[in-house]
């Protein structure tokens, strides 16, 4: 297994990472064009999902979903990932089948294609240096 994560390395800088980059600069454009011109939901999919599930494949990680069947397409969820790794983004946006929007600190509006995607299909900026107004913010997305 040392021997796989060894050889892992240098594609993960020389490839993957420039790779990344470049796929969220280019998705977050394609997501604020789209949700511009088609509609948000439209935007989140082709600009979050595919950008997701191309990342992961390049990565490469292998996905399995169980229980997906019991999601409810006309109920609300909250949806929480415990962030032991930056994968559960591309997991959950890319492999649970749902249109739902993230809760990220402000300082990623500022991130080339994350800030502009992100803002246009809807997803919501917290202050988390300010209280009160990370209150308004939850309050007026809520």
């Amino acid at each position: 297994m040392k021997i796989l994560y060894f050889f892992y390395q240098p594609y993960k800088w020389l490839v993957y990472f420039p790779f990344f980059c470049l796929s969220t600069i280019i998705f977050g454009s394609i997501a604020a064009t789209l949700a511009f011109l088609i509609n948000a939901r439209v935007a989140s999919y082709i600009g979050g999902a595919i950008w997701a599930r191309i990342n992961v494949w390049m990565t490469p990680v292998f996905v399995k979903v169980s229980g997906r069947k019991n999601i409810e397409i006309q109920q609300s969820y909250v949806v929480i990932a415990n962030h032991q790794s930056a994968f559960d983004i591309f997991i959950l946006y890319g492999f649970l089948g749902i249109d739902f929007k993230w809760i990220m600190k402000h300082e990623l509006r500022k991130v080339p294609g994350i800030g502009i995607g992100c803002e246009k299909v809807g997803h919501i900026f917290i202050d988390r240096a300010d209280h009160e107004s990370a209150i308004k913010t939850l309050c007026a997305a809520k």
